[in-house]
């Protein structure tokens, strides 16, 4: 019966000791959701420790460990080689993991992990999900426009999982639908994977109100919903034509043709001047002579 009643004591302070245990909270994993080819990132992890000693801070991308934190470690970081994760370690701590040069491949699924030390032990994490897109791109244009000349130019956003929304602006405002041509859109597969490539056109004639400096200023952006994703933009020069440089040119071309016709009758003069003699000559001496043309 005592033994009974010493096993009945022990189980209770177990779970008194229990219920002083305080339960660690991650409060929240913030993780961009579209990301950009060739940019960095950041993957925040805020904690409570309520109380509890730290003994990791794990990230895991797809379920593969890629870094880990040990506050009594030496050293306190620990990179695991991953596809796709290049990891800022001077950027990096406890609480955040910069991400840099991201490839198409960085997407994936990323769990934060915060765990306590002993007796305790516990361990909470979260998920989240980026995708790593590649930004749209200009093309098309000429270095130089004149005004009057056409631009004819497209943007873009190659190998999406979702339709991009590009949207065109000229010097700062954004394009008349008259002047825009498509979406256009062109699906690939990789495997069982189906990716978007969005392509919008844009075509105007350059104009005096077109005229910044000497330059037109272009933009495409890309969104994703409500999303803005990313941007290129292009500074493309032109040059306004004298009013009278058509004048000019065909003066020039008018004097020369009368210099030619001069150059031409001066030529012809000597011979002129040669039959009128002969004929001055025969009249004065009563001569018929022939002359031959």
């Amino acid at each position: 019966m005592i033994r009974s009643n010493e096993v009945f004591i022990s189980y209770l302070l177990i779970m008194l000791q229990a219920s002083f245990i305080s339960n660690i909270k991650l409060l929240n994993v913030r993780i961009a959701n579209h990301t950009v080819l060739g940019s960095s990132t950041k993957l925040e992890c805020t904690y409570d420790l309520e109380g509890e000693n730290l003994y990791s801070v794990k990230w895991y991308k797809n379920g593969d460990e890629f870094f880990r934190y040990l506050p009594k470690s030496k050293p306190k970081i620990q990179v695991f080689e991953k596809q796709g994760i290049y990891i800022d370690i001077d950027k990096s701590n406890s609480n955040e993991v910069v991400l840099k040069s991201l490839e198409l491949s960085s997407s994936g699924t990323y769990r934060c992990e915060v765990s306590a030390e002993a007796p305790s032990f516990q361990t909470v994490f979260q998920d989240r999900d980026m995708i790593t897109v590649e930004g749209p791109q200009i093309a098309g244009l000429q270095h130089e426009y004149n005004v009057g000349d056409t631009v004819n130019a497209n943007c873009t956003s190659t190998k999406m999982q979702f339709h991009a929304q590009l949207i065109w602006y000229i010097n700062k405002e954004k394009a008349n639908s008259t002047i825009v041509q498509g979406p256009y859109y062109k699906e690939h597969f990789t495997g069982s994977e189906r990716l978007v490539t969005t392509v919008l056109g844009l075509s105007f004639n350059v104009t005096d109100g077109h005229y910044k400096s000497g330059e037109i200023y272009l933009k495409c952006t890309a969104q994703l919903a409500s999303f803005y994703l990313h941007s290129d933009e292009k500074i493309v020069k032109f040059t306004k034509r004298p009013p009278t440089e058509s004048i000019i040119s065909n003066q020039v071309q008018q004097s020369n043709k009368v210099q030619e016709n001069t150059s031409i009758s001066v030529q012809n003069t000597p011979n002129i001047i040669h039959l009128a003699c002969v004929l001055l000559f025969c009249l004065r001496n009563n001569r018929n002579v022939q002359v031959a043309y």
